[in-house]
């Protein structure tokens, strides 16, 4: 596999998951609050949307500033948000422990510290 392709492939990685997490987030509160309401209970209180878009905002950040880390050689200084961003998935059995192993395999291929 050659760098440009690395590259790709690592973009579409850190891209499904800057969209799926939010994703995921967003549409668990929104069917918890639901059943919530069926049932008669009020969650969450004023502050459950903002802070759930505040995360996302969060998220979408981190997974940018980690693509800039991959595609860095620089020191833990530059890096540090791709390895959160690969810690974060690795836990999440099978796929993220995949995309994460995938992304730890293609930046100490393609993009090694020097």
């Amino acid at each position: 596999m050659n760098m440009r392709s690395a590259d790709l492939l690592a973009k579409v990685i850190i891209s499904i998951q800057a969209l799926l997490i939010p994703v995921l987030l967003l549409a668990g509160a929104w069917l918890t609050q639901q059943g919530a309401a069926e049932q008669g209970e009020a969650l969450g209180g004023p502050w459950l949307w903002p802070v759930l878009l505040l995360m996302c905002a969060a998220w979408f950040w981190l997974c940018r500033r980690a693509w800039l880390g991959y595609l860095s050689s620089e020191g833990m200084g530059r890096q540090w948000p791709f390895w959160v961003l690969v810690a974060v998935q690795l836990p999440s059995f099978p796929l993220g422990t995949l995309m994460g192993a995938g992304l730890i395999y293609l930046k100490l291929r393609h993009h090694p510290r020097q």
